[in-house]
């Protein structure tokens, strides 16, 4: 959601804490469909293959899907090894472990945010790396779409145009 999008008369009640784990619980769902659609392995006698070009085709999802972003997986796959590599490194500066607001200006002194959500922007930020919010929501609710319909449809999956 984009700072723009908030009406003056909405009240939100949300932590910081609570609107950052929602949106690292967002990257993370999204890690996961993207091993559906993109395994790291062929598998024994393609079977991962297969199933991920079967799913592609059926959802009609491309290789320009958000989802396909390999960093996004990694962040949340290999989150601990990334913690220890971040923190390995001389942190100077202000170091601010939860933010949500303005992408702050920068100052002389560097800053380190551990999380952060920037509403300007619409980007999640974590140990340094930005994901844009808006096309991975847009992403995963299309699937949920495409599934809810679906489910009313006899439960067999779509037979979607081919992807690239």
């Amino acid at each position: 959601m984009l700072d723009s999008d908030i009406h003056e008369d909405t009240q939100m009640d949300c932590t910081t804490e609570e609107i950052l784990n929602s949106l690292q619980n967002l990257i993370a769902r999204a890690a996961a469909l993207s091993r559906y659609l993109w395994p790291a392995r062929d598998g024994k006698n393609q079977e991962h293959k297969r199933r991920a070009e079967q799913l592609c085709q059926a959802f009609s999802v491309t290789d320009e899907s958000p989802l396909k972003d390999r960093e996004l997986r990694n962040c949340m796959e290999h989150f601990d090894e990334r913690l220890d590599h971040y923190l390995s490194k001389l942190i100077i500066g202000h170091i601010i472990p939860s933010y949500v607001g303005h992408v702050p200006e920068q100052f002389e002194v560097p800053q380190h945010v551990f999380r952060a959500y920037f509403v300007d922007i619409g980007t999640f930020a974590i140990l340094g790396t930005r994901y844009k919010i808006l096309p991975i929501v847009d992403e995963i609710s299309r699937l949920h779409s495409i599934l809810l319909r679906c489910n009313t449809e006899g439960c067999r999956l779509p037979r979607g145009s081919s992807h690239a």
